[in-house]
């Protein structure tokens, strides 16, 4: 039997906000409609707003960025929210962020502001984790893994395992099944 999952807001309230890097296209799941985010109601990213607002390091990045708040926005929802995932980016008052594969990730004045870590049930991921992570679910060894990501193997068994900890997991399999909830695979 085989079952099918649903991003956010197919068949809820929610709001996923993706992009499409090929495309350079911002796009959103909303009402079950998949649609252009500039075809989003101003009630519907009013969130975009008070996220602005009440971070000032954020807004100042912005502000520097684009003299527009419109453009802001788009480019707060763009980096922030861009990942499409199994987790509403917007429900009920409460906003995630995504994981986003930004090319400029180190070298943006943004990072870290503008984009934020991804959570799991509460713990923060980052970068690091994120690979690791992709790493760990295929089918690589444990010594190459740990080469990539630049750790002598023993240092590698120990993150390994504090990772895992934190996830609240024991198996490939449901480091995988994270991987997929978070939108990293």
């Amino acid at each position: 039997m085989t079952s099918t999952r649903l991003y956010p807001g197919m068949r809820d309230g929610s709001l996923e906000i993706f992009y499409i890097k090929e495309e350079n296209r911002l796009m959103a799941i909303k009402g079950g409609r998949v649609l252009g985010y500039e075809e989003l109601p101003p009630e519907d990213t009013k969130f975009l707003d008070h996220i602005i607002d009440s971070e000032h390091a954020t807004k100042e990045i912005l502000e520097e960025w684009f003299p527009s708040r419109i453009e802001q926005k788009r480019k707060l929802a763009e980096c922030r929210f861009g990942g499409l995932n199994f987790t509403p980016d917007y429900m009920n008052g409460t906003h995630a962020p995504d994981s986003f594969d930004c090319p400029l990730k180190d070298n943006c004045k943004g990072f870290g502001k503008v984009c934020k870590n991804i959570e799991y049930k509460g713990f923060p991921l980052a970068p690091f984790d994120e690979k690791a992570i992709s790493l760990l679910i295929s089918a690589k060894k444990n010594t190459v893994i740990a080469e990539e990501l630049k750790i002598p193997l023993g240092s590698f068994e120990v993150y390994r395992t504090k990772l895992y900890n934190s996830l609240r997991i024991s198996t490939k399999q449901e480091l995988a099944s994270v991987a997929f909830i978070l939108g990293l695979i």
